[in-house]
């Protein structure tokens, strides 16, 4: 389950200390004011996928730890990991109108699977 603003807020600001870096810095890198970096790390806002992503690569920890904690590791280390990282560079790279129709077609498509799984071992029983 997704952790609340508050929670990717910090570890934002928890992932930058870890790497030892300024919130100059950190706003220099991702081409931001120091004010909308702070945003981010007082929870004010919300990143997009893209600055997560950037934060990530920045401060070298996983983009899911950001938002799934400890949890997330597990499953960037699982066996999906290579699928979800691809995924996620190029889910980053397009517009935001873009990825909402993707995600929805993604959840639509599988929620259809899951049923459509679930009935046929259903079947076979």
């Amino acid at each position: 389950m997704t952790d609340s603003k508050a929670q990717i807020a910090a570890r934002i600001k928890e992932a930058r200390e870890w790497k030892g870096l300024t919130q100059v810095h950190m706003a220099q890198q991702l081409r931001v004011a120091r004010q909308t970096y702070l945003d981010l790390e007082t929870g004010k806002t919300e990143p997009k996928v893209r600055l997560l992503s950037e934060i990530s690569e920045i401060t070298e920890r996983p983009l899911t730890w950001f938002v799934y904690g400890d949890e997330g590791i597990s499953i960037l280390e699982g066996e999906y990991k290579d699928e979800i990282d691809r995924l996620l560079k190029s889910f980053s790279c397009l517009p935001h109108s873009a990825r909402n129709v993707i995600l929805q077609q993604s959840i639509n498509l599988a929620g259809f699977m899951a049923e459509y799984t679930k009935a046929l071992t259903h079947k076979e029983k």
